[in-house]
C-alpha cells in the first residue's frame, strides 16, 4: 500500500509500450463499484476473493504490465500464481509510504480514527510476505522513471 504500484506501474507500461492493468481499477469496473463501498457493503473478504478471480483472469496477460492492490498477498493462492510471474516487490520505508497514503480518502483499511498506527500495523504485519517475493527494488528517494529502469534491467537481465 503506497510503495508506488501504479505510479510505477503507468511508467514501465509507458516504456515497453504495454497494456497497464490496475486490478483495483479492473474491480472497480467490474462491480460498478469504489473499492471503499466493496469494503462497506460485502466486506474484506468479499473483496479478497474478487482479487483472486482477478488475478486468475489477468496471470496469462501477454504484453501487459499488472499493478495489484498491496494486500492481494494476504492469500496463499494469489501468492502462488504471483510466484509463477515476474513479479517485484515494490520496497519503501513506512513514513515514505504514510506520507504518499496519510490524505487517501479511497483506502478503505485506513478509514480510522488513528490511521498511522492502522498502516503501520498493516506494514508490519504484510513485510514478512512481502520480504518473500524476490525481487526487490527500493523506490525510496527514486523517480518512477528511475524504478522502471530498474525492473526493466531485472526482466532483461
Amino acid at each position: 500500500m503506497g510503495a508506488g504500484k501504479t505510479t510505477v506501474g503507468k511508467e514501465l507500461a509507458r516504456k515497453l509500450n504495454y497494456r497497464l492493468i490496475d486490478t483495483d481499477q479492473s474491480i472497480e469496473n467490474d462491480q460498478s463499484k469504489k473499492i471503499k463501498d466493496i469494503f462497506t457493503e460485502k466486506g474484506e473478504p468479499f473483496f479478497r476473493d474478487l482479487e483472486t478471480h482477478k488475478l486468475k483472469e489477468l496471470a496469462n496477460q501477454h504484453n501487459a504490465v499488472i499493478s495489484t492492490g498491496g494486500g492481494i498477498i494476504l492469500k496463499d493462492e494469489n501468492r502462488l500464481i504471483l510466484n509463477d510471474l515476474f513479479t517485484i516487490y515494490l520496497k519503501a520505508d513506512f513514513e515514505n509510504i504514510f506520507k504518499r497514503i496519510k490524505q487517501d480518502s479511497t483506502r478503505p483499511l485506513l478509514l480510522t480514527d488513528d490511521p498511522y498506527t492502522t498502516a503501520k500495523d498493516i506494514f508490519i504485519s504484510r513485510q514478512a510476505i512481502y520480504e518473500s517475493f524476490n525481487p526487490h527494488i527500493l523506490t525510496d528517494n527514486k523517480t518512477p522513471i528511475e524504478v522502471a529502469d530498474e525492473i526493466i534491467n531485472l526482466y532483461n537481465g
